[in-house]
């Protein structure tokens, strides 16, 4: 009944035969030889499902390119974006102004996909002389991390549309990019490809506004306060006590600043870790950091953190375990301990 109500209120969603040249506004350039293509709908529309469909919409019509639907893990066709069967099940939202949209489904709620896929289209704007074009801009959320990325633009906390909270938007201009690096095939497979461009400027950009923090060198990320399930270590006493006998703290990201964040990370020497979003902070780490990531063997070929690894030339070693079989979750894992002595035997 809802679907039928929002059909009836907005119309139903067709595919645009047409090419969508006719969005791009100019290119904009990413480095001396890289050029990205910046598209413009005029009185447009965006709708999302804040999951796994972003849809750009002019008269109705779906755009390409910039259209973003997953389709069982990997980057799908046009014809499997939801708008297609579903509509646009969400109230409008009409923004007077310029928007530029940051929306690419769910991933952009998370610390390392905004860090690796979304901030940097903002650096492109900034050193375009863009940023000042734009009155509005659309973002999977809001949070501090969000707002404290976006401070050294100048951009404010007012000038956010928080997509989890407006699902669909009209604006008298919607402006956007393709994503940066993911163009074809399987999601995770994408973090391959992530160009080296993007590390530097993460480097450059947020280096210098790290702040201390009385914090050791060596540290493990405890993943037990995310708010996804995975990767959370159930024989905690047991880690912190073998931890502290050798030297580590104990930390939980989400209870330090994210200047803070920057610090630890940018003085650190040794960090073990369970895969998370957290691990994206190994790009602020000095050459030669030792990085050991814990991985169960379903997820052993998840080369996000090794790639950036290489590229700023850290030491970075996967620790690959089996798949714990006594909780519901198989991602949750009960650590052997021996994993951790042979470390600190042959490492320290």
């Amino acid at each position: 009944m809802k679907k039928y109500f929002f059909f009836l209120l907005y119309g139903k969603i067709k595919i645009e035969k047409l090419s969508n040249k006719k969005y791009l506004v100019k290119k904009l350039k990413i480095n001396k030889s890289e050029f990205i293509n910046l598209y413009k709908i005029i009185d447009g529309r965006i709708y999302t499902d804040c999951n796994t469909n972003v849809a750009y919409i002019k008269g109705n019509k779906l755009i390409p390119k910039i259209s973003y639907q997953q389709n069982k893990h990997s980057l799908g066709s046009l014809k499997y974006n939801s708008t297609l069967q579903k509509g646009t099940p969400a109230f409008k939202k009409k923004m007077i102004g310029r928007v530029f949209s940051l929306v690419q489904g769910a991933s952009g709620s998370n610390y390392f996909h905004w860090l690796f896929d979304l901030l940097p289209k903002i650096e492109i704007l900034y050193k375009n002389d863009y940023l000042k074009n734009i009155d509005f801009f659309y973002v999977p959320m809001i949070n501090s991390f969000i707002l404290k990325t976006l401070r050294p633009y100048g951009i404010k906390k007012k000038q956010l549309i928080n997509s989890s909270d407006q699902k669909h938007i009209e604006a008298d201009e919607i402006l956007t990019f393709e994503h940066l690096y993911f163009k074809k095939g399987n999601w995770h497979n994408s973090f391959e490809t992530i160009p080296k461009w993007i590390i530097l400027f993460l480097q450059t950009k947020f280096i210098k506004y790290k702040k201390k923090i009385s914090i050791k060198k060596n540290f493990f990320i405890d993943r037990t306060d995310s708010k996804f399930g995975h990767y959370k270590i159930i024989n905690q006493i047991e880690l912190k006590t073998l931890l502290k006998k050798n030297g580590f703290d104990f930390i939980q990201l989400s209870k330090i600043d994210w200047y803070n964040q920057i610090y630890i990370f940018n003085n650190a020497k040794t960090i073990i870790a369970p895969h998370g979003a957290g691990l994206a902070n190994i790009v602020f780490c000095k050459k030669n950091t030792k990085i050991f990531e814990i991985l169960i063997k379903n997820d052993s070929q998840r080369n996000m953190y090794q790639n950036i690894g290489k590229k700023i030339k850290l030491n970075y070693k996967k620790l690959i375990i089996s798949n714990n079989k006594k909780t519901n979750d198989d991602r949750n894992i009960e650590l052997d301990i021996s994993i951790l002595k042979k470390i600190f035997t042959n490492n320290f």
